[in-house]
């Protein structure tokens, strides 16, 4: 796997398949285990298995264990970033079963050594590498209200939303001016602790964060890093401090657009500067770049796609079959557009969900198919 949105794919695809009792296999091998190790194990496995009563249960775990053993048997050891192997009988019905085999590479490294058999698979650990993988927080604050955000890989959500009263700076009336400027700046103060306190508490539990960006309109969010009281583990890692809107979505979207310069290596951020070329192609170069399921599937058999974009909203089955497809190829990458990413309507109703940016004109695919046209005729 190249990136956690592919795992994520695989993840929810592992996830639809179901056994026959305890029939379905987990295998986690952690990085340079000498594989021999493994195969060893596994014939204990398969020689225990040899008790089990229920005869389908029993058939169907055994004969999934030779056919892991017969898999790997020839590697030395496992790849640096070790193997998970997801075998066994998926039962679509009583009495009607698919044999199911997924060997996955992850992008980051297994660091234990797991074995499983199961009524489903077993995912937890492949989750918690797309739940650690590059994780940014985005504060946005104004006066009386503050949304706690998180940015991992292709997604962002609002983790937590902070609300409270803060009168406004100017003097009301009858009123001491000086008394009432006292208590506005003390709920003000009290405020900026609360935030603080609710984002020293998220953001302490996650111990992959990268970066955090304040973000608000005016000067409130240089008043709360200055009063808030935030833990200087969590103050450390502020790389940005921008302007937004106010403390919603669309003010979470305007923080990570203002800090795109220091949020340049996100997933999400990639995504949205890849629609960009999109657009860009489409109404200047528009001869490099090919839509629609059936074109681009085709721009991909030719060999001129060198980057297939599609929208997540397409369905995991699609995705799966065309990271299969493109399994291996080094000459095209796929990027799959998360539906988080608010380009992804335009990719969805203007190009179908399926966009080819091309290495060659789209003109050679057109010559390539009247020449086919004319030798089959």
């Amino acid at each position: 796997m190249r990136d956690f949105s592919e795992l994520k794919i695989m993840i929810n695809l592992l996830k639809k398949y179901r056994g026959y009792a305890t029939t379905l296999i987990s295998l986690y091998i952690n990085g340079n285990r000498p594989i021999p190790d493994v195969v060893s194990m596994l014939r204990q496995e398969w020689a225990l298995a040899s008790n089990i009563k229920d005869k389908t249960t029993r058939t169907h775990v055994q004969d999934a264990l030779e056919r892991i053993i017969n898999s790997i048997k020839g590697i030395s050891k496992a790849p640096e970033n070790g193997l998970a192997i997801f075998a066994g009988f998926h039962m679509i019905n009583p009495g009607n079963y698919e044999w199911v085999f997924h060997a996955i590479i992850p992008p980051i490294p297994i660091s234990t050594f797991k074995y499983i058999c199961d009524t489903s698979f077993h995912t937890e650990i492949l989750e918690g590498m797309v739940k650690s993988s590059d994780t940014y927080g985005i504060i946005v604050i104004e006066r009386g209200e503050a949304v706690i955000a998180l940015l991992r890989g292709n997604y962002w959500e609002i983790v937590d939303k902070v609300e409270f009263f803060v009168p406004n700076k100017h003097a009301a009336g009858g009123q001491s001016a000086l008394r009432y400027k006292r208590q506005t700046e003390h709920l003000a103060e009290t405020f900026y602790k609360l935030v603080a306190e609710r984002a020293n508490k998220v953001f302490t539990e996650i111990p992959s964060l990268k970066g955090i960006v304040v973000a608000g309109p005016g000067p409130t969010k240089e008043e709360f890093l200055e009063e808030g009281e935030l833990d200087h583990r969590i103050r450390d890692k502020v790389i940005a401090i921008v302007s937004a809107c106010c403390a919603d979505i669309g003010g979470v979207l305007e923080a990570i657009r203002n800090a795109e310069d220091k949020l340049k290596e996100t997933e999400y951020v990639k995504a949205k500067k890849l629609m960009e070329e999109i657009m860009y192609l489409a109404v200047k170069k528009p001869e490099y770049l090919i839509y629609g399921k059936d074109s681009v599937m085709d721009a991909v058999k030719k060999g001129i796609a060198k980057m297939v974009v599609v929208s997540e909203d397409v369905g995991e089955d699609e995705i799966m079959n065309l990271t299969i497809m493109l399994k291996g190829r080094k000459d095209v990458e796929l990027f799959v557009m998360p539906k988080s990413v608010e380009e992804n309507l335009t990719l969805t109703q203007t190009f179908g969900g399926y966009v080819a940016i091309l290495s060659t004109p789209s003109w050679i695919l057109e010559s390539y198919n009247e020449n086919q046209d004319k030798s089959s005729s």
